[in-house]
Protein backbone atom coordinates (compact mmCIF):
# COMPACT_ATOMS: atom_id res chain seq x y z
CA UNK A 1 0.00 0.00 0.00
CA UNK A 2 1.13 3.12 -1.03
CA UNK A 3 2.42 5.65 1.78
CA UNK A 4 0.14 9.16 1.85
CA UNK A 5 1.08 12.43 2.65
CA UNK A 6 -1.04 13.62 5.52
CA UNK A 7 -1.98 17.24 6.04
CA UNK A 8 -1.78 17.54 9.77
CA UNK A 9 -1.96 21.47 9.44
CA UNK A 10 -5.42 20.46 7.82
CA UNK A 11 -6.62 17.65 10.34
CA UNK A 12 -5.76 20.25 13.14
CA UNK A 13 -8.29 23.14 11.32
CA UNK A 14 -10.61 20.03 11.01
CA UNK A 15 -10.94 18.32 14.49
CA UNK A 16 -14.53 19.52 15.89
CA UNK A 17 -12.89 19.50 19.15
CA UNK A 18 -12.33 23.09 20.22
CA UNK A 19 -8.35 23.10 20.83
CA UNK A 20 -5.23 25.29 21.06
CA UNK A 21 -1.05 24.75 21.14
CA UNK A 22 0.84 26.47 23.40
CA UNK A 23 4.41 27.20 24.32
CA UNK A 24 5.61 26.10 27.65
CA UNK A 25 5.42 29.86 29.06
CA UNK A 26 1.86 29.63 27.97
CA UNK A 27 1.82 31.66 24.65
CA UNK A 28 -0.80 30.52 22.19
CA UNK A 29 0.73 29.29 19.05
CA UNK A 30 -2.25 27.55 17.37
CA UNK A 31 -5.54 27.59 17.40
CA UNK A 32 -8.50 25.40 15.19
CA UNK A 33 -11.53 27.01 14.12
CA UNK A 34 -13.45 25.09 16.51
CA UNK A 35 -11.81 27.01 19.78
CA UNK A 36 -12.48 30.75 17.56
CA UNK A 37 -16.13 30.05 17.35
CA UNK A 38 -16.08 28.26 21.34
CA UNK A 39 -14.66 31.95 22.56
CA UNK A 40 -15.94 34.23 20.22
CA UNK A 41 -12.68 35.89 19.58
CA UNK A 42 -10.48 36.55 16.15
CA UNK A 43 -7.75 34.49 15.58
CA UNK A 44 -5.63 37.27 15.39
CA UNK A 45 -6.45 38.16 19.02
CA UNK A 46 -5.36 34.81 20.12
CA UNK A 47 -2.08 34.03 18.22
CA UNK A 48 1.23 35.16 20.27
CA UNK A 49 -0.83 35.90 23.04
CA UNK A 50 -0.15 34.71 27.07
CA UNK A 51 -3.10 32.15 27.38
CA UNK A 52 -4.78 34.20 29.67
CA UNK A 53 -4.39 37.83 28.51
CA UNK A 54 -7.06 37.80 25.16
CA UNK A 55 -9.69 36.70 27.73
CA UNK A 56 -12.03 39.89 29.25
CA UNK A 57 -12.23 39.69 33.04
CA UNK A 58 -15.86 39.48 34.86
CA UNK A 59 -15.08 41.60 38.27
CA UNK A 60 -18.75 40.27 39.80
CA UNK A 61 -16.92 37.14 39.50
CA UNK A 62 -14.18 36.86 42.18
CA UNK A 63 -13.56 33.33 41.98
CA UNK A 64 -12.75 33.00 38.09
CA UNK A 65 -9.27 33.50 38.99
CA UNK A 66 -9.35 30.41 40.76
CA UNK A 67 -10.24 28.64 37.88
CA UNK A 68 -7.18 30.20 35.97
CA UNK A 69 -4.92 29.44 39.07
CA UNK A 70 -6.37 25.31 38.52
CA UNK A 71 -5.64 25.43 34.62
CA UNK A 72 -2.03 26.62 35.45
CA UNK A 73 -1.45 23.85 38.32
CA UNK A 74 -2.57 21.45 35.91
CA UNK A 75 -0.27 22.58 33.10
CA UNK A 76 2.73 22.41 35.58
CA UNK A 77 1.11 18.67 36.37
CA UNK A 78 1.53 17.92 32.48
CA UNK A 79 5.21 19.45 32.04
CA UNK A 80 6.24 17.75 35.36
CA UNK A 81 5.09 13.96 34.69
CA UNK A 82 4.70 14.08 30.72
CA UNK A 83 0.86 12.79 30.68
CA UNK A 84 -2.44 13.97 29.90
CA UNK A 85 -4.18 15.69 33.09
CA UNK A 86 -7.82 16.08 32.49
CA UNK A 87 -9.93 18.75 34.65
CA UNK A 88 -13.45 19.05 36.58
CA UNK A 89 -15.68 20.92 34.60
CA UNK A 90 -15.28 24.81 35.68
CA UNK A 91 -17.14 27.99 35.22
CA UNK A 92 -16.49 30.70 33.40
CA UNK A 93 -17.92 33.74 32.03
CA UNK A 94 -17.92 34.91 28.78
CA UNK A 95 -18.57 38.13 26.96
CA UNK A 96 -22.06 38.98 25.45
CA UNK A 97 -21.43 39.72 22.17
CA UNK A 98 -22.05 43.37 21.42
CA UNK A 99 -21.96 44.20 24.87
CA UNK A 100 -18.54 45.46 26.93
CA UNK A 101 -20.29 44.41 30.51
CA UNK A 102 -22.56 42.04 29.94
CA UNK A 103 -21.40 38.48 30.38
CA UNK A 104 -22.97 34.54 30.17
CA UNK A 105 -21.87 32.00 32.45
CA UNK A 106 -20.61 28.65 30.76
CA UNK A 107 -19.11 25.46 31.68
CA UNK A 108 -16.09 23.95 30.44
CA UNK A 109 -14.38 20.50 30.70
CA UNK A 110 -10.42 20.88 29.76
CA UNK A 111 -8.16 18.31 28.86
CA UNK A 112 -4.12 19.18 28.81
CA UNK A 113 -2.01 16.66 26.99
CA UNK A 114 1.64 17.49 26.51
CA UNK A 115 3.36 16.95 23.09
CA UNK A 116 6.92 15.59 23.12
CA UNK A 117 10.00 16.50 21.27
CA UNK A 118 12.56 13.99 20.10
CA UNK A 119 14.63 13.64 23.53
CA UNK A 120 11.21 12.71 25.07
CA UNK A 121 10.65 16.11 26.85
CA UNK A 122 7.45 18.34 26.95
CA UNK A 123 7.83 20.90 24.20
CA UNK A 124 4.54 21.72 23.54
CA UNK A 125 0.64 21.59 25.50
CA UNK A 126 -2.47 20.97 24.10
CA UNK A 127 -5.32 22.18 25.32
CA UNK A 128 -8.77 20.50 24.37
CA UNK A 129 -12.14 21.81 25.97
CA UNK A 130 -16.17 20.66 25.60
CA UNK A 131 -18.69 23.57 26.32
CA UNK A 132 -20.81 21.29 28.61
CA UNK A 133 -23.21 24.13 30.09
CA UNK A 134 -26.21 22.22 28.47
CA UNK A 135 -25.67 19.19 31.04
CA UNK A 136 -24.76 21.47 33.96
CA UNK A 137 -27.18 23.84 33.97
CA UNK A 138 -31.93 23.69 33.43
CA UNK A 139 -33.02 24.18 30.16
CA UNK A 140 -35.64 27.46 30.30
CA UNK A 141 -37.90 27.27 27.22
CA UNK A 142 -38.72 31.14 25.52
CA UNK A 143 -41.80 32.43 26.34
CA UNK A 144 -43.44 29.64 28.15
CA UNK A 145 -42.78 27.16 31.41
CA UNK A 146 -40.71 24.00 30.46
CA UNK A 147 -42.67 20.89 31.33
CA UNK A 148 -41.41 18.51 33.99
CA UNK A 149 -40.29 15.58 31.55
CA UNK A 150 -38.36 18.43 30.14
CA UNK A 151 -36.36 19.61 33.15
CA UNK A 152 -35.95 16.66 35.27
CA UNK A 153 -32.90 15.54 33.58
CA UNK A 154 -31.27 18.52 34.10
CA UNK A 155 -31.70 19.33 37.34
CA UNK A 156 -30.65 15.12 37.79
CA UNK A 157 -27.65 16.23 36.19
CA UNK A 158 -27.10 19.45 38.05
CA UNK A 159 -27.77 17.91 41.46
CA UNK A 160 -25.09 14.97 40.29
CA UNK A 161 -22.89 17.57 38.93
CA UNK A 162 -21.83 18.66 42.69
CA UNK A 163 -21.03 15.94 44.61
CA UNK A 164 -18.72 14.72 41.07
CA UNK A 165 -16.91 18.13 41.30
CA UNK A 166 -16.62 17.44 44.97
CA UNK A 167 -14.31 14.45 44.48
CA UNK A 168 -12.94 15.25 41.28
CA UNK A 169 -11.36 18.47 43.61
CA UNK A 170 -10.28 16.19 46.51
CA UNK A 171 -8.96 13.56 43.60
CA UNK A 172 -6.76 16.68 42.41
CA UNK A 173 -5.63 17.78 45.90
CA UNK A 174 -4.32 14.50 46.60
CA UNK A 175 -2.88 14.22 42.99
CA UNK A 176 -1.09 17.67 43.94
CA UNK A 177 0.08 16.30 47.26
CA UNK A 178 1.37 13.28 46.36
CA UNK A 179 3.36 15.01 42.83
CA UNK A 180 4.44 17.55 45.75
CA UNK A 181 6.13 14.84 47.73
CA UNK A 182 7.61 13.18 45.10
CA UNK A 183 9.66 16.18 43.98
CA UNK A 184 10.55 17.03 47.42
CA UNK A 185 12.40 13.55 47.50
CA UNK A 186 13.90 14.23 44.20
CA UNK A 187 15.07 17.85 44.70
CA UNK A 188 16.72 16.39 48.13
CA UNK A 189 18.07 13.64 46.60
CA UNK A 190 19.65 15.85 43.61
CA UNK A 191 20.57 18.61 45.81
CA UNK A 192 22.90 16.24 47.80
CA UNK A 193 24.82 15.22 44.80
CA UNK A 194 25.28 18.50 43.51
CA UNK A 195 25.93 19.98 46.57
CA UNK A 196 28.89 17.63 47.01
CA UNK A 197 30.39 17.71 43.34
CA UNK A 198 30.31 21.82 43.96
CA UNK A 199 31.76 21.93 47.32
CA UNK A 200 34.41 19.67 46.49
CA UNK A 201 36.18 22.20 43.71
CA UNK A 202 36.58 25.54 46.71
CA UNK A 203 37.53 22.78 48.84
CA UNK A 204 40.22 20.69 47.28
CA UNK A 205 41.57 23.89 46.60
CA UNK A 206 42.32 25.02 49.85
CA UNK A 207 43.57 22.51 51.16
CA UNK A 208 45.90 21.82 48.52
CA UNK A 209 46.99 25.83 49.05
CA UNK A 210 47.71 25.18 52.75
CA UNK A 211 49.26 21.57 52.43
CA UNK A 212 51.71 23.39 50.20
CA UNK A 213 52.20 26.21 53.03
CA UNK A 214 52.98 23.55 55.50
CA UNK A 215 55.15 21.65 53.50
CA UNK A 216 57.15 24.29 52.13
CA UNK A 217 56.91 27.45 54.86
CA UNK A 218 59.89 29.15 54.10
CA UNK A 219 58.11 29.76 50.71
CA UNK A 220 55.19 30.47 51.32
CA UNK A 221 54.09 34.66 50.60
CA UNK A 222 51.66 35.25 53.16
CA UNK A 223 49.34 38.12 52.08
CA UNK A 224 49.31 35.89 48.69
CA UNK A 225 48.44 32.81 50.18
CA UNK A 226 45.61 34.86 52.50
CA UNK A 227 43.94 36.73 49.48
CA UNK A 228 43.50 32.97 47.86
CA UNK A 229 42.34 31.64 50.79
CA UNK A 230 39.72 33.84 51.33
CA UNK A 231 38.91 33.93 47.59
CA UNK A 232 37.96 30.55 47.75
CA UNK A 233 36.04 31.13 51.29
CA UNK A 234 33.86 33.94 49.71
CA UNK A 235 32.98 31.19 47.22
CA UNK A 236 32.06 28.33 49.67
CA UNK A 237 30.26 31.12 51.55
CA UNK A 238 28.01 32.35 48.19
CA UNK A 239 27.48 28.70 46.99
CA UNK A 240 26.15 27.71 50.55
CA UNK A 241 24.07 30.78 50.74
CA UNK A 242 22.48 29.67 47.45
CA UNK A 243 22.27 25.85 48.12
CA UNK A 244 20.35 26.89 51.30
CA UNK A 245 17.71 29.20 49.38
CA UNK A 246 17.29 26.51 46.65
CA UNK A 247 16.86 23.65 49.50
CA UNK A 248 13.88 25.14 51.06
CA UNK A 249 10.40 23.93 49.99
CA UNK A 250 8.59 26.42 48.11
CA UNK A 251 8.50 29.68 49.74
CA UNK A 252 5.40 31.05 51.24
CA UNK A 253 5.43 34.45 49.95
CA UNK A 254 1.51 34.80 50.48
CA UNK A 255 2.87 36.16 54.52
CA UNK A 256 5.38 38.37 53.06
CA UNK A 257 3.71 40.01 49.92
CA UNK A 258 3.39 43.85 49.66
CA UNK A 259 2.40 45.84 46.98
CA UNK A 260 6.16 46.69 45.34
CA UNK A 261 6.70 49.51 42.71
CA UNK A 262 8.07 47.37 40.26
CA UNK A 263 9.71 50.68 38.15
CA UNK A 264 11.23 52.11 41.41
CA UNK A 265 12.78 49.38 42.37
CA UNK A 266 13.95 48.29 39.00
CA UNK A 267 15.30 52.15 38.66
CA UNK A 268 16.78 51.57 42.22
CA UNK A 269 18.48 47.94 41.85
CA UNK A 270 20.40 49.06 38.36
CA UNK A 271 21.82 52.04 39.76
CA UNK A 272 24.29 49.57 42.09
CA UNK A 273 25.06 48.22 38.29
CA UNK A 274 25.90 51.18 36.93
CA UNK A 275 29.64 51.06 37.49
CA UNK A 276 29.89 47.71 36.36
CA UNK A 277 27.80 47.34 32.97
CA UNK A 278 26.17 49.87 30.47
CA UNK A 279 22.32 49.29 30.79
CA UNK A 280 19.64 51.13 28.84
CA UNK A 281 16.37 51.44 30.35
CA UNK A 282 13.00 51.26 29.03
CA UNK A 283 10.71 51.39 31.42
CA UNK A 284 6.47 51.76 31.85
CA UNK A 285 6.00 53.98 34.96
CA UNK A 286 4.47 53.37 38.38
CA UNK A 287 3.79 49.16 37.32
CA UNK A 288 3.09 48.06 40.70
CA UNK A 289 2.87 44.10 41.59
CA UNK A 290 2.06 41.73 45.02
CA UNK A 291 5.64 40.91 45.47
CA UNK A 292 8.12 40.02 48.21
CA UNK A 293 10.40 42.84 47.31
CA UNK A 294 13.78 41.02 48.45
CA UNK A 295 13.14 38.55 46.60
CA UNK A 296 12.02 40.18 43.24
CA UNK A 297 15.42 42.61 44.14
CA UNK A 298 17.18 39.06 43.74
CA UNK A 299 15.88 37.52 41.01
CA UNK A 300 16.82 41.02 39.02
CA UNK A 301 20.11 40.88 40.17
CA UNK A 302 20.86 37.60 39.29
CA UNK A 303 19.36 38.00 35.58
CA UNK A 304 21.58 41.56 35.26
CA UNK A 305 24.46 39.40 36.80
CA UNK A 306 23.90 36.64 33.62
CA UNK A 307 23.39 39.54 30.92
CA UNK A 308 26.54 41.61 32.51
CA UNK A 309 28.89 38.01 32.35
CA UNK A 310 27.74 37.79 28.54
CA UNK A 311 27.09 41.14 27.06
CA UNK A 312 29.83 42.84 24.97
CA UNK A 313 28.22 46.18 25.01
CA UNK A 314 24.66 46.99 26.53
CA UNK A 315 22.29 45.68 28.18
CA UNK A 316 18.68 46.42 27.66
CA UNK A 317 16.41 46.68 30.58
CA UNK A 318 12.05 46.80 29.65
CA UNK A 319 9.71 46.52 31.43
CA UNK A 320 6.49 46.92 30.39
CA UNK A 321 2.40 45.93 31.37
CA UNK A 322 0.99 43.30 29.22
CA UNK A 323 -2.25 42.74 29.78
CA UNK A 324 -3.18 41.66 33.66
CA UNK A 325 1.03 41.16 33.98
CA UNK A 326 4.03 42.90 34.13
CA UNK A 327 6.70 41.79 31.98
CA UNK A 328 10.03 42.62 32.74
CA UNK A 329 12.59 41.42 30.19
CA UNK A 330 16.08 41.98 30.42
CA UNK A 331 18.35 41.57 27.43
CA UNK A 332 22.32 41.72 26.55
CA UNK A 333 24.03 41.75 22.83
CA UNK A 334 26.39 38.65 24.08
CA UNK A 335 26.04 35.60 21.34
CA UNK A 336 22.79 34.69 23.04
CA UNK A 337 21.55 30.95 23.97
CA UNK A 338 20.61 28.24 21.62
CA UNK A 339 16.91 27.67 21.90
CA UNK A 340 17.84 23.70 22.66
CA UNK A 341 19.37 24.69 25.73
CA UNK A 342 16.87 27.57 26.72
CA UNK A 343 15.34 25.26 29.64
CA UNK A 344 18.70 23.60 30.58
CA UNK A 345 20.04 27.28 31.77
CA UNK A 346 17.48 27.51 34.78
CA UNK A 347 18.77 24.03 35.81
CA UNK A 348 21.32 23.94 39.01
CA UNK A 349 25.09 23.88 38.36
CA UNK A 350 24.56 24.31 34.58
CA UNK A 351 26.90 26.36 32.57
CA UNK A 352 27.00 26.27 28.82
CA UNK A 353 30.63 27.89 28.13
CA UNK A 354 33.70 29.38 29.68
CA UNK A 355 32.00 32.32 30.57
CA UNK A 356 29.99 30.53 32.85
CA UNK A 357 33.06 28.83 34.53
CA UNK A 358 34.28 28.66 38.00
CA UNK A 359 36.77 31.15 37.97
CA UNK A 360 34.01 34.29 35.87
CA UNK A 361 31.07 32.54 36.87
CA UNK A 362 29.00 31.54 39.92
CA UNK A 363 28.37 28.27 40.78
CA UNK A 364 25.22 28.08 37.76
CA UNK A 365 22.59 28.49 40.16
CA UNK A 366 21.58 32.23 40.13
CA UNK A 367 18.94 31.30 36.81
CA UNK A 368 17.61 28.36 39.14
CA UNK A 369 17.23 31.02 42.02
CA UNK A 370 15.30 33.29 39.96
CA UNK A 371 13.18 30.55 38.22
CA UNK A 372 12.20 29.61 41.86
CA UNK A 373 11.69 33.27 42.68
CA UNK A 374 8.90 33.66 39.71
CA UNK A 375 7.28 30.32 40.73
CA UNK A 376 6.74 31.70 44.16
CA UNK A 377 4.86 34.74 42.99
CA UNK A 378 3.14 32.94 40.30
CA UNK A 379 5.12 34.40 37.90
CA UNK A 380 7.10 33.25 34.53
CA UNK A 381 10.68 32.83 33.44
CA UNK A 382 11.48 32.38 30.59
CA UNK A 383 13.98 33.10 27.05
CA UNK A 384 13.13 34.78 23.73
CA UNK A 385 15.19 35.75 21.01
CA UNK A 386 16.62 39.32 21.04
CA UNK A 387 16.96 41.50 18.21
CA UNK A 388 20.57 42.07 19.57
CA UNK A 389 21.28 38.77 19.04
CA UNK A 390 22.13 37.66 22.67
CA UNK A 391 19.57 36.32 25.19
CA UNK A 392 16.46 37.99 26.13
CA UNK A 393 15.11 36.83 30.01
CA UNK A 394 11.24 37.55 30.70
CA UNK A 395 9.73 37.37 33.60
CA UNK A 396 5.82 37.82 34.03
CA UNK A 397 4.17 38.33 37.02
CA UNK A 398 0.17 39.43 37.77
CA UNK A 399 -0.27 42.72 38.48
CA UNK A 400 -1.43 44.17 42.17
CA UNK A 401 -4.72 43.22 43.07
CA UNK A 402 -4.53 40.35 39.82
CA UNK A 403 -2.77 37.06 42.22
CA UNK A 404 -4.73 37.27 44.90
CA UNK A 405 -7.69 35.01 44.96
Amino acid sequence: MMRQNVDYAAVFAAVPTPCLVMTLDLTIAAVNQAYVDACGLQREELLGRYLFDPFPRNPADPNEIRALRKLEASLCRVRTTGRSDVMAPHKIAMPVSGSADAFEERYWSASNTPVLGPDGAVMLFLHLVEDVTAFLTPRHQAGSRASASDTHEPAMKVEQYGPAKELQELNEQLREAKTHVEQLFDRQRQFAADASHELRTPIAGLRLQLEAAQLYPDDVDLPHLLNHVMHDLNRLENITNDLLLLARPQADTGRILQDVDLTELVKTEAARWADRCNLRLDLDPAVTVNAAPSQIARLFANLLDNARRHANHMIEIRLRRTGEHAELAVTDDGEGIAPADRERVFQNFVRLDTARSRDRGGAGLGLAIARDIASDHHGTLHIEDAETGGACFVFRIPLAGRQRA
